[in-house]
C-alpha cells in the first residue's frame, strides 16, 4: 500500500492535493456522463457504470493482492459497504429523482449542502470540528458555487414544466435526503478506514473496490424493481434521436467517466479523507460545478457571465480560507474509532491497499 505521510504539513498539501485531484476528475467525469446520459439516459448511465467500476476494481484488487476478496469480515468492511449503498447507490437514485422533480439548478443548489452535513456529522463521529474561520470559509464556497449554478441556463427546468415532471417541493426533499444520505456515506466511509498507517488500515482502493461492489449491487436491485414498477428513476435519453451523440461517443464517454469518477476519482476522494478533514475535503470537491465553467464554455459554447466568474472567485477564496485556518492533517490519536472497533493481529489489508 503507498504510506500515510506522517509529518503534518506533508499531510496537509497531499491531502489538499489529492482533493483537488478529484475534483478534477469529477469535472470531466460529469462533462462525460452528460453526453452519455444524452443517448442512453442517466438511470442507463448510472447503471452501467457502477456495475463496470465494480468488476474493474474487483479484477484490480485481485491481480495486486491474488485475491478478489483479501480482508476478513469485520466492522470496518462493514461500514464501508454501508457506505456504497448510501452514498454511491441511495444518494444517487435520489439526486437522480430530484433532477427529474425540480430540474438541476434547484438539485445542485441543494447539493451544496453536502459540506455542510458532512462536517456536522463528523464533528461527533470523527472527533474533526471546525473552527469560526473554517465555517466561514466552507460558507464563502458555498454561496460562491450556488451563485455560478443560479447563473447557468434553465432549459431542462422548462422542459420538466412542460412534460409534467415539474415539482419542485418534491424534488427539494429527494434532493435533501439526498444529501443527507451521501454525507452519512462520507463519514461511514472514513470510518471504515482504520485510523493511522498501522497494518490493520484499509486503503482508498480496497475501501472503494467494498463500497463499489455494495453500491453496484444495490443500484441494479433498485433498477430492477423500479422496471418493475414501472417507474421512471432518471432523466431519459433526448426525445429527438437527430440531437443524441454518436454511439462510439457516447460509449467512449461513458468509459471515460467510469474511469475517472467512482474509480480514481473517488479513490483520490478517500484518499484525501484520510490525510486530511473530511469536511475539507467534501468542500474543495464541491467546486466541481464552478471548475466546469470554462470546459463547458469550450466544449458546449456555454456562455460565462461576470456573475459567474465572480461566484468561482468566491467560492476558491473560501476554500483557501477553509485549507489554511485548520489544522486539517489528522493525527492518529485525534481519530474516534467507530464503536466495537478491534484490533485484529492477522489481517491481509494491508497487503491491498492503493
Amino acid at each position: 500500500m503507498i504510506p500515510l505521510p506522517s509529518d503534518p504539513s506533508t499531510r496537509l498539501l497531499v491531502g489538499i492535493l489529492t482533493a483537488f485531484g478529484s475534483m478534477a476528475c469529477w469535472v470531466i467525469t460529469s462533462l462525460s456522463f452528460t453526453t452519455a446520459g444524452k443517448r442512453f439516459g442517466s438511470t442507463s448511465v448510472n447503471v452501467v457504470r457502477s456495475v463496470l467500476a465494480a468488476i474493474f476494481l474487483l479484477l484490480l484488487v485481485a491481480h495486486l493482492s491474488g485475491s478478489f476478496f483479501p480482508f476478513q469480515f469485520s466492522l470496518e468492511i462493514l461500514l464501508l459497504a454501508v457506505s456504497g449503498i448510501l452514498g454511491l447507490a441511495v444518494g444517487d437514485q435520489l439526486i437522480f429523482a430530484s433532477f427529474n422533480r425540480a430540474g438541476p439548478r434547484l438539485t445542485l443548489l441543494v447539493l451544496n449542502l453536502v459540506p455542510v452535513a458532512t462536517a456536522f456529522l463528523a464533528w461527533p463521529l470523527l472527533n474533526e470540528p471546525l473552527n469560526p474561520y473554517g465555517w466561514t470559509g466552507m460558507l464563502l464556497t458555498i454561496v460562491g458555487v450556488a451563485w455560478v449554478v443560479v447563473d447557468q441556463p434553465g432549459d431542462r427546468d422548462e422542459i420538466l414544466k412542460v412534460d409534467g415532471n415539474y415539482s419542485p417541493r418534491l424534488g427539494v426533499i429527494l434532493a435533501l435526503m439526498g444529501v443527507v444520505s451521501v454525507s452519512i456515506g462520507n463519514v461511514l466511509a472514513k470510518q471504515g478506514m482504520a485510523p493511522g498507517d498501522g497494518p490493520d488500515r484499509i486503503g482508498a482502493l480496497v475501501a472503494q473496490d467494498v463500497r463499489m461492489l455494495a453500491g453496484a449491487l444495490a443500484i441494479l436491485v433498485m433498477a430492477a424493481i423500479a422496471g418493475a414498477c414501472s417507474k421512471r428513476i432518471g432523466t431519459p435519453p433526448l426525445p429527438d434521436p437527430s440531437q443524441r451523440p454518436g454511439m462510439a461517443l457516447a460509449t467512449g464517454t461513458l468509459l471515460i467517466g467510469t474511469a475517472l469518477g467512482p474509480i480514481l476519482g473517488i479513490i483520490l476522494f478517500l484518499y484525501s479523507a484520510a490525510l486530511i478533514k473530511l469536511a475539507v475535503t467534501t468542500t474543495i470537491v464541491a467546486l466541481t460545478p464552478v471548475a466546469i465553467l470554462p470546459f463547458s464554455h469550450l466544449v458546449e459554447h456555454s456562455p460565462v457571465t461576470r456573475k459567474a466568474v465572480l461566484g468561482a472567485m468566491l467560492g476558491v477564496a473560501g476554500v483557501v480560507l477553509l485549507t489554511f485556518s485548520e489544522p486539517a492533517a489528522i493525527e492518529e490519536s485525534q481519530w474516534t474509532d467507530p464503536p466495537g472497533q478491534k484490533e485484529s493481529p492477522d489481517t491481509l489489508h494491508s497487503t491491498t491497499n492503493e
